[in-house]
């Protein structure tokens, strides 16, 4: 049975080439800056890295960053992170799926990964053979799960919707595999405001204006239901876990 709900050559499409720019004010990063103690840490793993900008959240902090990804391209960073003056340890062309790790790490992170398989369960279990005892767990995924960020997604960018497995975005289940797993949650939040995105470049007069229409009302109930709260599991563009591994 067919566990992807994407191929490689729709990341490597999408990825296009490898670049180290991620901007301050990403959501990601100011989540992570904000929740996790970098000081912890001498070396990460990002898997699915390319094209590599995460990673730079951590090399920033002179930790050394590695990375696994089934695109070709990935063997090139190591080279553009140390011409970028980073620490560069190793990164692995390989399918995460059936590649067995050679070695573990202090961290291991993913962004947007689980999401894109059916057996989820079974993906985010696997970042926990990477994991150094005392070592730490970070996931981030949209929250495609949420109404008010499910609806539209639904109505206007299905095809990516598709993509994406919405049974995947529970922190909950996530707190209950990591904590089977011996791990302590240090942080788990939807985060991110929100903020609607998609991939369907239709440009059809009718079909804009409606997404424009249902975009503009769902933002209006959202305020009424939600007033002056920032984040929350219904509208959250993101969410994301921070766990440190027991021994």
């Amino acid at each position: 049975m067919k566990m992807k709900l994407t191929e490689q050559n729709y990341w490597v499409n999408a990825q296009g080439n490898i670049n180290l720019n991620l901007a301050d004010n990403n959501p990601i990063k100011v989540w992570i800056e904000n929740n996790f103690n970098f000081s912890k840490i001498n070396n990460c793993i990002e898997i699915g890295c390319f094209p590599g900008r995460y990673l730079t959240i951590f090399g920033n902090q002179g930790i050394e960053v590695n990375g696994l990804d089934f695109i070709p391209e990935i063997e090139m960073l190591k080279t553009v992170f140390e011409n970028n003056n980073y620490l560069a340890g190793h990164f692995i062309n390989a399918d995460f799926t059936n590649y067995n790790p050679k070695k573990k790490y202090d961290c291991v992170v993913s962004f947007g990964f689980i999401e894109h398989f059916k057996n989820w369960n079974v993906i985010f279990e696997k970042h926990i053979d990477y994991v150094n005892e005392n070592g730490y767990i970070i996931i981030e995924v949209p929250n495609f799960r949420g109404f008010f960020q499910r609806l539209p997604r639904y109505l206007f960018d299905f095809e990516n919707y598709k993509r994406h497995n919405i049974e995947s975005m529970n922190i909950e289940s996530w707190k209950k595999i990591l904590i089977k797993h011996n791990f302590e949650i240090v942080n788990a939040e939807y985060f991110g405001g929100y903020e609607l995105w998609n991939e369907n470049n239709n440009k059809n007069r009718f079909f804009l204006t409606l997404k424009f229409i249902v975009e503009k009302a769902l933002l209006k109930i959202k305020r009424l239901v939600y007033p002056n709260i920032s984040d929350h599991r219904n509208f959250s563009s993101y969410m994301g876990i921070i766990a440190k591994k027991n021994v």
